[in-house]
């Protein structure tokens, strides 16, 4: 056939051409590639694809009369069209060998691993060398051009260069011994093992190589992209676009990819690696490169050629004179030559500065500093935003950023063109072309290299990393939760001792006041008997109401009955004074800041630690009764000043050692208004911390306790809290032997950037 399957109704639709390099003749050029023609004639709409199979003679004459619009190709060729006429990749093969995908390739240098005297590349010279063939890439150039880098060529330092014709036969070679090593392409070692031909662990790679990304083959030299989809100078930029997309769209399960042996396309990657191989080993289209022939000097040069006659013409009659012209015309041409240079060297830079740009994921911006519109837009932005590079340049950064209008970003702008700041970063979102809202962080520089100020700005997209924050932010409070119930448990024990012993002498009062209420009520009901008897004039009955009240010591019981009523009422006051200050502490806090009192959280905290500090130290407190409110996280503020008073007990008991023998150390807790905040000091007698480790006392998991008493997240925790969630800080005075003083400072407002997020 000579084209792919038509769908019905395309009789009006224009053709475009797509020439293939048939390598292995039409027939396997129409298998391998027309179910992609017929993937590109469903998936773009108005045009009927054709597919054109070429061959090496055909393809530079199908470029130069515009017999076809796109080209699939090798590199090779594909450097060759580009660097002769100018034809651009737009797409990338993504390759399927073994079960892997790969847009790139290359070639692995090898020997049989039982040569012990071939351990690295020099060991090949004086040896016997194979490759596949002159024209493969994979199984030769590549190789050959590593070789070249490392000041080896085989023509001359091997024993002998043959080819083998096929990748299987090198490798063969090698194995049997008829060659001491070879090259061939990547992924042929591993299929050839699948298939059962060889044993992988038969051979050892020579200078295997590490890539930035991990790469599933055994490799030995640089990478190179696979073939691209190659579009001609004269084509549409529409339909271009409209190619690109389809082929980037392409499922890996489609009749297309699986015909091409592929995943589907990628992005156009960087062929300049390839142009940079064959351009050092002088292959075409580099055959002739750094030549100069006469006829192309007299081409270029014609005008100063002519001159130079004239004035040797001149110089015959006027030689004398002219000596002086002379030396001025080779000073003007030796600075014509080097301003030459420099604008040769100037736009290489430029090409490969773009190029470089290209590459980056991020959107990169530059717009005009007076007009604010779009100059330039790296291919990153223009994937990512949706728009062309010929929509931005009617375009401005208000058009794309919703937050901002034309007024507020020129205020933004001023400080940076006033050279007030260098740079600024901020974070916004922009809006695409389809209308979606995107979270990102702009880096923005202004820069004037000549006359014309300009604004770069760096736009990353940020999603996920909010995402990551928010998952982050989430585990934090999680951990502070549990850390907190761990705390409660861990003075549970303790609370129950505080409570335990206001309730025994309760109980011990109320049996009391049990014991006294039954003596009372004997002499009540006698003096009922006596007022009865009194009311007959029988005196007698008298004398068990005098017994009764003897024995119930009246004296006695009306100075210990009030006193342990009073008694009760204060054990009861305590227990409920520690129940309060516990369901206070180990309440959930408000995911957002309150105003709350400082002070009331530093008394609540100690009350329900007072079993941790009781034991080894006085607690004391100086708390400025004008404290204004604080907005902060409470539950988090709290475990803050228990993580610090815990610590300072520890340190205070690690100081008293195991038998303090009734000796006591000190704690201090103050608390004053700052002008624009407040300050809560901590301060303890205990060991005080180390020169050499305190600059690492906040650092996560950092601890100096032993085993199981520290997780050393606790001052992680408390720096987090003051520092990261309430914009404060948090400092230590210590020294060595006399104690520690914690110094927290906490904001009366938010920070500007939590207040405006």
């Amino acid at each position: 056939p000579a084209q792919a399957v038509e769908p019905a109704g395309t009789e009006e639709r224009p053709t475009v051409q797509v020439g293939v390099l048939a390598r292995r003749g039409t027939a396997q050029a129409f298998k391998q590639w027309g179910p992609t023609i017929d993937y590109l004639n469903e998936a773009v709409a108005g045009y009927r694809f054709e597919l054109k199979p070429l061959d090496f003679g055909e393809v530079h004459q199908a470029v130069r009369d515009r017999q076809i619009h796109f080209f699939l190709a090798n590199p090779v060729y594909f450097v060759d069209l580009e660097h002769n006429h100018g034809v651009r990749a737009i797409a990338t093969l993504l390759n399927r060998r073994l079960d892997q995908v790969t847009a790139e390739f290359g070639g692995v240098i090898f020997c049989r691993a039982d040569r012990k005297d071939i351990q690295h590349l020099d060991d090949i010279k004086k040896k016997r060398f194979m490759a596949v063939d002159p024209l493969s890439f994979g199984g030769w150039t590549a190789g050959k051009y590593h070789l070249f880098t490392k000041g080896i060529v085989t023509e001359r330092d091997c024993a002998s260069m043959d080819f083998g014709g096929t990748h299987d036969a090198v490798v063969y070679a090698v194995r049997d011994g008829k060659v001491d090593a070879g090259t061939v392409r990547t992924d042929t070692l591993e299929r050839m093992t699948q298939e059962g031909k060889i044993r992988l662990e038969d051979f050892r790679i020579l200078d295997p190589q590490k890539t930035p990304s991990p790469f599933p083959f055994q490799l030995s030299t640089a990478l190179y992209p696979e073939w691209p989809m190659a579009s001609l100078p004269h084509v549409d930029a529409a339909l271009i676009k409209q190619v690109t997309v389809a082929l980037l769209q392409m499922k890996p399960d489609s009749a297309a990819a699986r015909a091409a042996t592929a995943e589907g396309w990628t992005a156009a990657l960087n062929y300049q690696p390839v142009h940079d191989c064959l351009r050092e080993l002088r292959m075409p289209p580099y055959t002739d490169y750094g030549k100069v022939t006469w006829q192309q000097a007299l081409r270029k040069q014609w005008p100063l050629v002519a001159g130079l006659l004239l004035i040797l013409v001149l110089a015959l009659v006027f030689s004398f004179r002219l000596k002086g012209l002379n030396r001025q015309l080779a000073g003007t041409l030796d600075r014509l030559d080097d301003e030459l240079a420099q604008r040769r060297e100037a736009e290489a830079a430029l090409s490969n500065f773009k190029q470089t740009l290209d590459q980056v994921h991020d959107c990169v911006f530059m717009f005009d500093a007076e007009t604010l519109r779009f100059i330039y837009a790296n291919q990153g932005a223009v994937q990512q935003i949706g728009y062309s590079p010929k929509e931005l340049e009617t375009m401005t950064p208000v058009d794309v950023k919703p937050r901002f209008t034309d007024d507020s970003f020129r205020q933004m702008l001023a400080p940076l063109m006033h050279g007030d700041k260098d740079a600024t970063t901020f974070i916004t979102d922009y809006r695409r072309k389809d209308g979606q809202l995107v979270p990102v962080e702009v880096m923005l520089q202004y820069v004037k290299p000549d006359d014309t100020g300009r604004f770069v700005a760096v736009v990353r997209d940020i999603n996920e990393r909010l995402k990551a924050e928010k998952e982050k932010e989430k585990l934090q409070a999680q951990l502070l939760q549990s850390q907190k119930l761990e705390s409660v448990g861990r003075l549970a024990s303790g609370i129950a001792h505080e409570i335990n012993t206001p309730i025994q002498f309760i109980s011990s009062n109320v049996d009391f006041l049990n014991d006294s209420f039954q003596s009372l009520a004997k002499v009540v009901e006698e003096l009922r008997l006596a007022l009865k008897g009194a009311e007959t004039a029988d005196l007698t009955s008298l004398a068990p109401t005098r017994t009764a009240l003897e024995e119930a010591d009246w004296d006695y019981l009306a100075g210990e009955v009030p006193l342990a009523i009073q008694q009760s009422k204060n054990g009861l006051e305590r227990v409920s004074s520690i129940v309060l200050a516990m369901k206070e502490f180990s309440h959930p806090g408000a995911k957002e800041k309150i105003p709350a009192s400082l002070n009331r959280i530093v008394e609540t905290t100690v009350t329900v630690a007072r079993n941790e500090w009781k034991y080894v130290a006085e607690v004391t407190t100086e708390l400025a009764p004008d404290l204004p409110m604080v907005p902060c996280l409470t539950d988090e503020m709290g475990q803050v000043i228990l993580n610090m008073l815990v610590n300072a007990a520890h340190a205070i008991g690690a100081k008293l050692g195991a038998n303090p023998e009734g000796a006591k150390g000190s704690i201090h807790i103050s608390t004053k208004a700052l002008t624009d905040g407040v300050e809560l000091r901590l301060s303890d007698s205990g060991t005080g911390i180390p020169q050499a480790i305190r600059d690492r006392i906040f650092e996560p998991f950092f601890t100096t306790k032993e085993v199981g008493r520290g997780t050393g997240q606790g001052l992680a925790i408390c720096h987090d809290v003051i520092v990261e969630k309430h914009g404060g800080t948090l400092a230590v005075e210590s020294e060595e032997g006399v104690g520690s003083t914690f110094v927290i400072t906490l904001p009366l407002q938010q920070p500007a950037a939590e207040a405006t997020a």
